[in-house]
């Protein structure tokens, strides 16, 4: 193929996708009119509407982890990858926090809660305020231009042979003067037809009305409840606020005085037959549906208009003011965003402008009122909100809605893996990552929690777990999870008011301090590039030494990294005893059986138990070795007694009873707490024979390598269970597993919780 015939090709491919993109054509009113007895629902939107139906697009049902809590604030895990990450030239992570308070945001303008207000979202610097908005501006452009995401406006079509315009003024040999002045006064510009669509004169309605409002306000609903079907829908149509718009909103000045017009020289039909719909297109860089201002863009007051339309629309319709093709930029947005970028310096003054149009929706342009219904958007800094809350006028009219810092462990981590590779995890061992996660976000909590205060009365309870300030265990609950290592009193007091007023009300309140989003990622790459090539993963001892230094360590909550560092040797040590703990389940069921019907019978006596079937020779050994097992290890003779009166005094009182009334042991209450005792014991302990063992060690050092053959069967077999439950219970690699272990015997772990 030749380069000429190349290129044609490639054109030709070029072209035909560029066809498909096409702009679609005008359709008639009737036609929408049709369309809308469809598709009601997509066709009856305001920018309210369409923005709540563009969050929920991108952003799909959320995970509700205990749906069936009776205390729930539906505190819901969505996911926000879509609507700001995926695409995006600056991704954002919204928390969980930010995530829940978007959605019911957008709820409530879909339902018309929120009328009348600007939604101020207010961050500090580094916060992401920005690079928030940019994204859900674009994904509302990327929406609009899909099928799911189509709202509608108003254009008139004016059929000009109805007023005596021949169809051959489109000929480019006939001069425009014989259009403008019978007289012979000339008008130059050729441009002028390009107004045209054949006999047609396109005026557009610059303020973006929605279609159904041209009709007058008293046929509007008895031409919607013929039309539409779908009874749902009519009477959330008829009864909600959420489509009040549709009955009380009315058309622009050029729209009205145009409709005026033509009533005095047509019929209805023939003014709806000019009645025209097309598709709402937002573009921000044009103006349309979306303005952007920046604190430097100055205010401009002055009326925008077409002056070529102008002259046609008064030359064809033989009127000189009844219809002044005039309006102002905030015409530009109705039905759209107006958003103000940071209130400094010129935003100051549009922000103040703004007060009567939020509040009344009217704007005075000249001497005629635009309706404006936009949707009002603002950034601020805390240290500039003052000049919104000194203004009384707004008291009202502002919804405050925090960007903060992210407070959510979970979504750092995710900033960290989007900014350095999903790679990242390989480098460190299991859970690393996310302390180093809760160590930025614990600067930017508050250490003295009145709500935490109240909840816990006696946070020394869960040392091995938390902080004195509870700082780790708010991050749990704003990650969406309640720890099972609660007590059942704490628990219960947990229910749906102290989830608002810590998620909610202290959540909300928090993220405006500690380390910034800029700060964490310039530590996080210091941190990671400092040891990613190194032999070993990065571990719990490389995060404390990162934070030691002056500069981090004065910023951290007291006593946060020795409390991080704690529930991580616990979980570690819990991990590794699980990991080691083989049992046989059913061996264990018929102990804790031939024991209960033992403690009722006297010491040297012979018994058949009749749960097991075993053959019991009652002897003090007999219940010392299973006590113990049940106890702990190193229980005293008098402890196994004491443990062997109370299990006794439940037996007889209790599970004899439940027995009786035809239940299996295994089913009740005694047996199942002593089987708890069981494992935990058995668990705690599994590791005492080899802890102290060197070889243990060596054998850990060389799994997977040819001397590891050399060690004895017993620990070569305690050695593979082990790798191999880290490996495929939690998650670790090979080299994890074999560093982790190493790391739980020289750390002594097994003696720091001894107690």
């Amino acid at each position: 193929m030749s380069p000429a015939d190349k290129i044609k090709k490639t054109l030709q491919k070029l072209n035909k996708k560029l066809e498909r993109e096409k702009k679609p054509a005008n359709i008639e009113f009737k036609d929408f009119l049709e369309l809308l007895s469809k598709t009601p629902a997509k066709s009856l939107r305001n920018i309210f509407q369409l923005f709540h139906d563009m969050i929920r697009y991108y952003v799909p049902h959320g995970i509700n982890e205990y749906p069936n809590d009776p205390e729930s604030i539906n505190y819901i895990q969505y996911d926000t990858g879509a609507l700001f990450v995926e695409g995006a030239e600056n991704p954002f992570f919204a928390d969980r926090l930010l995530a829940n308070r978007l959605i019911n945001v957008a709820d409530s303008l879909k339902e018309g809660v929120v009328k009348n207000k600007m939604l101020v979202f207010v961050g500090p610097p580094g916060s992401g305020k920005s690079t928030f908005l940019n994204n859900i501006l674009q994904k509302l452009e990327d929406y609009s231009e899909l099928d799911e995401g189509v709202m509608y406006e108003t254009v008139w079509q004016i059929d000009t042979e109805m007023f005596g315009f021949p169809h051959i003024l489109r000929s480019k040999s006939i001069k425009p003067e014989l259009i403008f002045n019978r007289e012979e006064e000339i008008e130059k510009e050729e441009s002028i037809l390009n107004k045209f669509t054949d006999r047609y004169l396109i005026v557009p309605c610059p303020s973006h009305d929605h279609p159904i409002i041209q009709i007058p306000k008293q046929y509007r609903r008895e031409l919607l409840d013929e039309l539409i079907e779908d009874r749902d829908f009519k009477k959330k149509l008829f009864h909600h606020r959420e489509y009040e718009w549709v009955f009380k909103n009315t058309p622009c000045p050029i729209c009205s005085s145009l409709y005026k017009t033509l009533s005095e020289k047509f019929s209805p039909e023939q003014i709806l037959g000019m009645l025209h719909v097309r598709k709402y297109e937002f573009s921000r860089k044009l103006g349309e549906g979306i303005s952007v201002y920046n604190p430097g863009d100055k205010l401009k007051q002055v009326p925008l208009g077409n002056s070529e339309l102008q002259k046609w629309i008064n030359s064809i319709l033989k009127t000189s003011d009844a219809i002044s093709y005039t309006y102002s930029r905030m015409a530009k947005t109705n039905n759209g965003v107006y958003a103000v970028m940071d209130v400094k310096v010129n935003n100051i003054d549009r922000l103040k402008n703004l007060h009567g149009i939020i509040s009344d929706g009217i704007h005075k342009v000249e001497t005629f009122e635009e309706t404006i219904n936009s949707l009002f958007l603002a950034l601020v800094n805390p240290a500039d909100i003052a000049i919104i809350d000194q203004e009384k006028s707004f008291k009202d009219r502002v919804l405050k809605i925090p960007i903060p810092y992210v407070r959510d462990y979970k979504t750092e981590r995710e900033i960290y893996k989007n900014t350095f590779g999903g790679g990242i995890d390989e480098h460190f061992l299991p859970r690393i990552l996310m302390a180093f996660a809760k160590t930025v976000v614990s600067t930017r909590l508050k250490n003295d929690s009145s709500e935490m205060n109240e909840w816990i009365k006696n946070p020394e309870k869960y040392a091995k777990f938390c902080d004195k300030s509870l700082l780790l265990l708010k991050m749990e609950i704003y990650s969406g999870y309640i720890p099972k290592w609660l007590s059942e009193e704490d628990m219960k007091k947990l229910d749906r008011n102290m989830r608002q007023r810590i998620i909610i009300q202290e959540g909300n309140a928090e993220g405006n301090t500690g380390f910034s989003g800029r700060e964490s990622l310039e530590m996080f790459n210091s941190f990671y590039n400092r040891h990613k090539n190194r032999d070993y993963l990065i571990n719990m001892e490389n995060l404390l030494e990162f934070f030691k230094p002056f500069e981090y360590h004065d910023k951290l909550p007291k006593d946060f990294l020795p409390s991080l560092e704690q529930f991580y040797d616990y979980t570690v040590l819990q991990e590794v005893e699980e990991s080691m703990f083989y049992y046989n389940k059913d061996q264990i069921s018929k102990d804790i059986s031939n024991y209960l019907f033992s403690v009722n019978l006297d010491i040297g006596s012979t018994w058949e138990c009749p749960y097991t079937g075993n053959s019991l020779d009652i002897t003090e050994n007999y219940y010392l070795n299973m006590e113990k097992r049940l106890i702990k290890g190193n229980a005293t003779e008098k402890e196994c007694q004491e443990f062997r009166n109370d299990v006794l005094k439940q037996y007889v009182s209790k599970t004899l009873h439940e027995i009786n009334s035809n239940k299996n042991i295994e089913k009740t209450d005694q047996f199942n707490s002593l089987l708890k005792r069981y494992y935990q014991n058995l668990k705690e302990n599994v590791l005492t024979p080899f802890i102290s063992n060197e070889n243990f060690r060596r054998a850990i050092q060389d799994f997977g390598s040819d001397s590891f053959k050399n060690y004895d069967e017993r620990i070569k077999d305690e050695v593979k269970l082990l790798i191999k439950n880290l490996r495929f219970k939690f998650q670790y690699s090979e080299k994890a597993a074999k560093q982790i272990c190493i790391y739980l015997i020289d750390k002594k772990l097994v003696e720091k919780f001894a107690e």
